[in-house]
Parts: structure tokens; sequence; C-alpha cells
């Protein structure tokens, strides 16, 4: 008997469900990936319970996707879904239900025993979302705490507004600002560093004590965006070739953040270490140490640029940098028609890349409910977010055919 594939998102990853005759199963890979199981075959009944077919009311907000499944029961004995109103909701062959306006519209889905099913799908307006900032992978927390601070600092400046925190061992940075007790305990922003090799970063507390746009480092290399810790110790990027020349990253230090680097200043992506310039003044308080404690906000993400990369920072947001523009690249999805007894699996040879060219197809995820028992035209998404929270996605349709 050929079996059809059922895709499915779940929260944690794809599942490929393989289900046979009337019933179905489907199980979760341990990598949250694809996984199939096959359900015992019986023959279809000459009709389905009525209980099994009341009408369904299912809310979903403007712009999602969720699969609708059939009756209990009922997979194998499916002909046909079809929807009242396609500018409100559209469905395809296999019940993956697209919100694509306010107001309602009623799914049917039709069986073999000349019975159907209903579902009134309300859509709803979706909550608005701040647009995610795409330039560092600098965890944020806290925010209302921090802008609540700003504002009173506005007003009474002579208040230091951050603290900064580095821990050598976690190659962390974490800025605290003050609680209700003018005490630096609420942290609000993580970034990634690179310290000094074989511990050479000082260790004790500090105030910054200068600031420079670009400065001189050792090694005739040149950083941007100083903030001086104490002596020759600096907050600053990674090193450039030339000064004020921006598309002279050195790209295999740059790869180096998140482990021990530097000759012993503490190293940052130029978002982050802009972002300490910008907003800590001269006198913040500076704390290095060494701990394995984790952080309270974590670790965040890495960037890698992959082979000569474009000879920029990919999270300088300066005008002129070719990465400003770019957006991750999915490759190998393409709309393609199938056999009902093929062995066809979404995930064969799609990949995804970030904008700087690594491979993050671990990432991607794929919605749809491709059944191959069941002619018809099945939509299927491949989406992914990279570190710098940019996203893409590519829709292919996906046409099952009778093998005659």
């Amino acid at each position: 008997m050929k079996k059809p594939f059922a895709l499915a998102v779940c929260l944690f990853g794809i599942i490929v469900a393989a289900a046979m005759a009337v019933c179905s199963a489907a199980v979760e890979s341990p990598a949250g990936g694809i996984a199939a199981v096959s359900a015992r075959v019986y023959d279809a009944p000459a009709t389905v319970d009525e209980a099994l077919l009341t009408t369904e009311y299912i809310t979903i907000p403007q712009g999602s996707t969720q699969i609708i499944p059939s009756p209990k029961g009922c997979d194998e004995l499916v002909t046909e879904w079809k929807s009242s109103n396609d500018r409100i909701v559209s469905v395809d062959s296999g019940g993956r239900a697209d919100a694509l306006a306010e107001g309602t519209a009623k799914l049917t889905v039709k069986l073999a025993t000349g019975q159907s099913a209903e579902y009134e799908i309300t859509v709803t307006k979706s909550a608005e979302q701040p647009e995610p900032y795409k330039f560092s992978t600098a965890i944020i927390a806290n925010e209302d705490i921090r802008q609540k601070n700003y504002d009173e600092i506005a007003v009474e400046d002579e208040y230091q507004l951050y603290e900064i925190h580095v821990n050598l061992a976690q190659s962390v940075v974490t800025v605290y600002t003050y609680d209700e007790n003018d005490k630096f305990t609420v942290p609000v922003r993580a970034m990634l560093c690179s310290c000094g090799k074989n511990k050479s970063t000082i260790t004790g507390e500090f105030e910054i004590y200068f600031k420079s746009e670009w400065h001189a480092l050792y090694n005739n290399v040149y950083g941007q965006y100083i903030s001086g810790i104490t002596g020759d110790f600096l907050f600053h990027s990674v090193p450039y070739a030339a000064m004020g020349n921006k598309a002279t990253l050195e790209i295999e230090e740059f790869n180096k953040l998140g482990q021990e680097a530097s000759l012993g200043c503490v190293r940052m992506a130029v978002d982050d270490t802009k972002w300490i310039y910008d907003n800590c003044p001269i006198g913040t308080k500076v704390k290095i140490y060494d701990s394995n404690t984790p952080e309270p906000l974590g670790r965040p993400a890495s960037i890698r640029i992959n082979g000569k990369g474009l000879g920029w920072d990919p999270t300088d947001i300066t005008s002129g940098n070719p990465y400003n523009s770019r957006l991750p690249k999915i490759t190998g999805a393409q709309d393609i028609t199938v056999d009902t007894d093929s062995d066809f699996s979404p995930s064969d040879g799609v990949k995804a890349y970030d904008i700087c060219g690594m491979d993050i197809t671990e990432k991607m995820e794929i919605t749809g409910n491709v059944v191959l028992s069941r002619p018809g035209k099945y939509k299927v998404t491949y989406s992914v977010t990279d570190a710098l929270n940019r996203s893409n996605k590519i829709d292919i349709w996906v046409t099952v055919k009778n093998n005659d």
C-alpha cells in the first residue's frame, strides 16, 4: 500500500507523518526533524459517525498558517478541501489554511463516503509585533525599566544609567541598569565578545575614561568605536587593516568572536561596541571578572563570515555596507510534480544560508501537509531567520498525481 506523508509544524520542529488507510500517527524525531510512523490498515467504513462531523470553530490571526485536521479517523477518506471565501482563508488539498484577511469563512472537507464536515474559520487582526533589530545578535531585556530610567536620567543627569560587566570565561558583556534601590541589578543587554588570549585581560573595577571613533591598536591595525577601560585596555571593534576604511575588516579575527582572541582588549561586533560608545559615557563603571557562572541573559549567538566575505562587519549599520540589504537565502525549493507512489520529502535538496554565506539549514522551518496518497495541489513554505533576526521565506506548490 502507498504511504502518504503529512507535514505539520509543531513547537519544536517539523513532523512528517506517514498515514495508512483510515488512521495515522506521528512522532517527533529526537532532533526535532523528520519522522514517519505507519499505522495499521483497516477497511474504510461505508459511512462515518455523524457525531464526528459536527462543525468546528477555529480562530486564527491574519497572516498565519494552520493545518486543519480532518475528522478523527478520516484521513484516508478525504477527497477535497474547499473554502467559501478564498480571499479570507485559502485551503489546499492537505487542509493547510492560510489566513489572508479579517473575516469569517467556512472550510469544507469532503469524504469518500459522500459526507462532509465544516470548519468555521474566523480570522482576527494580527497583534502588532515590534520590528526586530537586524544588526546585532545582542540579547535585549527589561526594556521598560531601561526606558523609565533613561527618562529619569534625562532630567537628573548626575546619575549613571548603566554599569558594564565583562565575564571573561563566558565571553559575554552584560549591561545593567539600576533597580528601585539604585543598585545595578537589572540586566538590559548581553553582547558576545572576545577577550585576551591566555587570560591577558585585566580584572577588577574601572571606569570608562576616554572615547574615540577610530584608534590605532597594536600590530598596525585599527579599531572602531573605542571606549577606554584603563590604560591600554579598551572596548573596540574587531581590527581593521586601514584607519577609517570599513571595508578592511580582519575576517579571521571576526570569526573568533566568542573566544579568547585579543591582546587584552574586549572586542565586539561593530553594532555592539558602538552601542557602548553611544550609550555609556565617560565615568560609566566597568567590572571585569572570570566566572563559570552563566550570565543572567545568557550567551548571544555568534556570527561567522564564510570565506573572504565582503570586507565589512555585517553588523555595521553604516550606509554603504553591502550586508545591509542582504537576506538569508533558501536554495533548491521549487514547484514540483510527484507521483502518488513517490518517496518525495520536502527537505530533500533544500538548503538555507545566512547573510554571511554560512549554512543555517538546521534553522529552516517547513510548513505544509503533503499527502502522497491523495492527488491534489499542496502548498509548502520554507522559512528561516538568521542570528541577526533577518528572515526569508519561499512558497512552492507540490502537485501529486496518480501514477497511471
